[in-house]
């Protein structure tokens, strides 16, 4: 029996063995076609190019390099690519100059970066890492001009399963330093790290303890951004990727020359998403705040103190069930383009509304504040479309409607420079804003397309209107 057992024992470990190596190829292959498939997907964008270089390819491991150019010149004319004003000759000779102007020659060279990717698979599972080669490419001509260090203290490091999706990557960088003969340049240790099911939710976690630059040029400059940290919940919705919730925190920034000095305080920033049943569905709202304890700007024109500044904006009544049916018609290989226009009705004829919730702050120690929405009335695809086809000019602009209320006491006035001053003396002349020893004040509407402030019609299309006259 005792033999039989043996044999039985060992029968089974040769098995598993057979299978475990055999999941390992099978792993390996799929990571192949894994990365044949994103460098695919990365070459389809106007601005970076990928290649893949593989080095080592054994049954259980897969390492390489990856080849990135990042196009300059390219990224520059898709900047550059503003839409022309409607009947504004002058705006195309604008955009014709800007891009006829010549690039420099290091403006003209891409951002070239050699990743040097190391992938070993077990059953189902890939672990790797990453090093960025310092000799090569962009980061190669930096270190030969002593911008960089030799070796960055940098890691990245990552594990996949594939049974349940679940993703894991970290990135570690140590501080370091470098010192040219015009500034010295100090930057801080930085984690970040994401993890998760790739098939639902992802968790984002960062932190840097800042950098700091001290110039020796045009006088004494320094330039420093105290620690970072933040984290961010990522969701897949629909096959598109959400963030529903995210909170960052900038301890401050400084910087100072000879002309002037910049002095930011804490910077906090918090978003969040939630779900609120109502007889129409489930909307989705999103809340977004903006906090800032102080910003100082001190120079020979300029001067001016922020205290104590809060923005608050709110997105209500986007309706889920119409954002994620058409969200998986976007990701069909075929669209049905009857079910888009039923899912966007399903949007569309709710109402939507943007909110400040509010906004104020302390300019020169006197309040600023300001409150109002915009918001879309009820309308279905078909009314925008038949407004179109019957040559309605601009259509949507019917179907939108706000409001806008914004004081400023008299110290935050006086606070501004000359020429603004003297634009609010001529939109005081023209009635609309009201200026009295209290300060500014102004209530701005839109009703039916028209704007109105203070009850004064605005005219915000003087050129088109000066030519149909």
């Amino acid at each position: 029996m005792s033999s039989k057992f043996a044999i039985s024992l060992l029968g089974l470990t040769v098995a598993a063995a057979v299978a475990a190596v055999g999941t390992s190829v099978y792993t390996a292959r799929k990571l192949d076609e894994q990365i044949q498939k994103t460098i695919e997907q990365v070459n389809t964008s106007h601005v970076v190019r990928a290649s893949w270089y593989l080095t080592s390819s054994l049954p259980f491991s897969r390492n390489g390099v990856l080849h990135l150019v990042f196009l300059n010149e390219r990224m520059r004319e898709n900047a550059k690519a503003v839409p022309v004003i409607h009947n504004d000759p002058e705006s195309l000779q604008r955009v014709q100059e800007e891009m006829a102007e010549p690039l420099t020659e290091e403006s003209r060279k891409p951002v070239e970066l050699y990743i040097n990717i190391s992938n070993t698979t077990f059953p189902f599972i890939v672990k790797g890492t990453a090093s960025l080669d310092m000799m090569r490419g962009t980061p190669g001509d930096l270190v030969k001009r002593k911008e960089l260090p030799a070796t960055l203290p940098m890691t990245l490091s990552w594990q996949y399963i594939a049974p349940n999706q679940d993703f894991g990557m970290r990135l570690s960088m140590d501080s370091w330093k470098i010192a040219q003969p015009d500034q010295d340049v100090s930057v801080g240790a930085a984690e970040f790290s994401l993890k998760g099911d790739l098939s639902d939710a992802l968790e984002l976690n960062y932190a840097w303890d800042g950098f700091k630059a001290n110039g020796r040029y045009n006088g004494h400059n320094t330039v420093e951004i105290m620690p970072l940290d933040g984290s961010s919940l990522l969701r897949n919705f629909s096959g598109i990727w959400i963030s529903p919730e995210g909170h960052m925190r900038l301890a401050g920034m400084k910087a100072s020359a000879s002309d002037g000095k910049f002095d930011m305080g804490e910077l906090q920033f918090n978003s969040v998403m939630d779900e609120v049943v109502t007889e129409t569905g489930t909307m989705l709202n999103m809340k977004h705040k903006l906090v800032l304890n102080k910003l100082a700007l001190h120079s020979a024109q300029d001067q001016f103190d922020v205290e104590d500044l809060q923005l608050g904006v709110n997105f209500t009544g986007l309706n889920k069930q119409g954002l994620e049916e058409l969200a998986a018609q976007m990701q069909a290989k075929q669209p049905d383009f009857m079910q888009m226009m039923k899912s966007l009705n399903k949007i569309t004829t709710r109402t939507m509304r943007v909110e400040l919730a509010p906004f104020r702050m302390k300019l020169n120690k006197a309040m600023v504040t300001a409150t109002g929405k915009l918001e879309t009335l009820p309308f279905e695809v078909e009314q925008v479309m038949q407004a179109a086809a019957a040559h309605t000019p601009d259509p949507f602009k019917y179907m939108i409607q706000g409001d806008l209320n914004f004081s400023a006491e008299m110290n935050a006035i006086q606070a501004l420079p000359a020429d603004v001053q003297q634009q609010l003396d001529v939109l005081q002349k023209q009635g609309y804003v009201k200026i009295d020893n209290k300060g500014l004040s102004s209530n701005m509407l839109l009703r039916g397309g028209v704007v109105t402030a203070n009850g004064k019609i605005v005219d915000i299309e003087p050129t088109q209107m000066q030519e149909e006259e």
